[in-house]
């Protein structure tokens, strides 16, 4: 089965890939590869869970590639990849590894093959960093103590990939017009998705998860990154309105060549002044660290409930005047002190629907509150959870009860501002008068309606 022309130009392309510095998976993005099963292939990805092997085999897809224009393909769909085909690609990447680029010094000098890494990644999805990144992140994730059932990355990958992205398109365009015909940077799989969809499985595995965009638990890494003045730099000559950072004052550190400048910039130069600012394809550049930042976090927890005051000695918050507390306690500190108890955290913010004065007690079914609770170790918690919490809140004080603790949405939230506006309260008050009340007197005030009451509030409150 002879390779169609089609094929035979890819597989052309891909090699020339190799050939000027890219990374096996970069060539692959960069010949518009846009399926799963076709990154797949290496299996040193799938191995790296499991063994410290590093041997490079092939699976065996069953089905054949389909020859779609670049355009044309789903983007990281699932597809396999035909025997035939699969024989080819191995013998580019046997014959198409990388030789040397006009600006690689041979004799082992600073930009020599040996110290540098992919022209469109800086390899940084190479077998060994994706390896290294994988162990680092599997370390921290353990190392926090968290526990989740189900998770999702946050990456931050260096702002220059949009720039060598950017001239690598351009030069592929450019020197394979018939084989890009139509294709824009958007047809291209981004090295952040393909990093995703490599670390992802893995993670999900080794911890026995299952990804979700919408996961409240957030694994979030940042890779390491070259120095984005030394490449990005000639845009910020060209337009420097697109970086509003860039005038900043002698204590502000706000990052100049953020991602949305860049790609500003990129919009708006043209091609040709593109080819004469910056080097296409780019320069091999010199290899990055393989440390990496990792932190994991869960989103806020929500609680709402209702507590019941009781004592007219206590506030409703903290009462503190000039570095002294007024009051031993107040009902916030009476309910999150317990809470942290059962879910340790790093910050609780209390809110409620409304509040009462320190001597006013608060009956009835209670007043609506929130808690918003920052950095649990866990997020899903049970009927029993909360029952167990209210029940040690009630049992340590007899100057609040609490009733009706629940997990709830943020969205819920929302729920307890509203409320603010269209409560009704009934309050009731001990009145003392000059002289004896009469029938008339009682009936007189039984029949006020509408009445605008005008009191000074306690700055405490304010």
């Amino acid at each position: 089965y002879a390779p169609n022309a089609a094929r035979r130009q890819k597989l052309a392309v891909f090699g020339h890939l190799r050939e000027i510095g890219c990374c096996k998976i970069c060539a692959e993005r960069f010949t518009g590869e846009r399926y799963y099963d076709h990154y797949k292939k290496f299996t040193d990805f799938a191995a790296l869970s499991e063994s410290n092997s590093n041997e490079t085999v092939c699976q065996e897809p069953s089905e054949e590639l389909s020859e779609e224009p670049i355009s044309k393909r789903p983007k990281l769909a699932v597809e396999k990849t035909s025997n035939d085909e699969l024989a080819d690609i191995k013998n580019v990447h046997k014959e198409g590894s990388p030789r040397q680029h006009d600006s690689v010094i041979s004799n082992g000098g600073k930009n020599s093959i040996e110290d540098t890494g992919c022209i469109a990644c800086y390899s940084l999805l190479d077998i060994e960093h994706i390896k290294s990144s994988f162990l680092q992140i599997v370390e921290a994730v353990k190392d926090s103590g968290c526990i989740f059932s189900k998770f999702t990355f946050l990456l931050s990958l260096p702002v220059t990939l949009d720039l060598r992205h950017h001239a690598m398109v351009i030069y592929l365009k450019d020197k394979f017009e018939e084989f890009y015909k139509g294709s824009s940077n958007i047809d291209f799989v981004s090295a952040k998705e393909v990093w995703k969809y490599i670390i992802g499985p893995m993670f999900a595995d080794h911890f026995g998860v299952e990804f979700s965009a919408t996961s409240g638990f957030q694994v979030s890494v940042t890779l390491p990154s070259p120095n984005a003045e030394e490449e990005c730099g000639f845009l910020l000559k060209k337009f420097p309105e697109s970086f509003p950072n860039r005038q900043q004052r002698k204590h502000q550190s706000r990052e100049i060549f953020t991602r949305a400048a860049v790609l500003d910039a990129l919009r708006k130069i043209s091609n040709d002044d593109f080819k004469k600012l910056c080097t296409c394809p780019p320069d091999r550049p010199a290899k990055i660290g393989s440390r990496v930042e990792v932190s994991c976090v869960h989103m806020p927890v929500y609680l709402a409930g209702r507590y019941c005051k009781y004592s007219r000695l206590l506030s409703q918050t903290p009462w503190i005047l000039n570095g002294k507390r007024i009051m031993e306690s107040s009902v916030q500190e009476l309910i999150t002190d317990v809470v942290t108890k059962h879910i340790p955290n790093e910050k609780i913010m209390f809110s409620s629907s409304g509040r009462e004065d320190v001597d006013v007690r608060m009956l009835g079914r209670g007043r609506p509150f929130v808690l918003e609770i920052f950095k649990t170790k866990k997020a899903h918690f049970t009927v029993a959870d909360m029952e167990a919490i209210e029940q040690e809140i009630n049992a340590n004080t007899k100057d609040i009860s609490v009733s009706d603790l629940q997990v709830i949405s943020k969205d819920m939230t929302q729920v307890l501002k509203d409320g603010e506006e269209s409560k009704r309260k009934t309050y009731r008050a001990l009145c003392c008068a000059s002289r004896p009340i009469t029938v008339d007197d009682v009936a007189l005030v039984a029949g006020l309606k509408d009445v605008t009451l005008k009191q000074k509030t306690p700055i405490r409150v304010l």
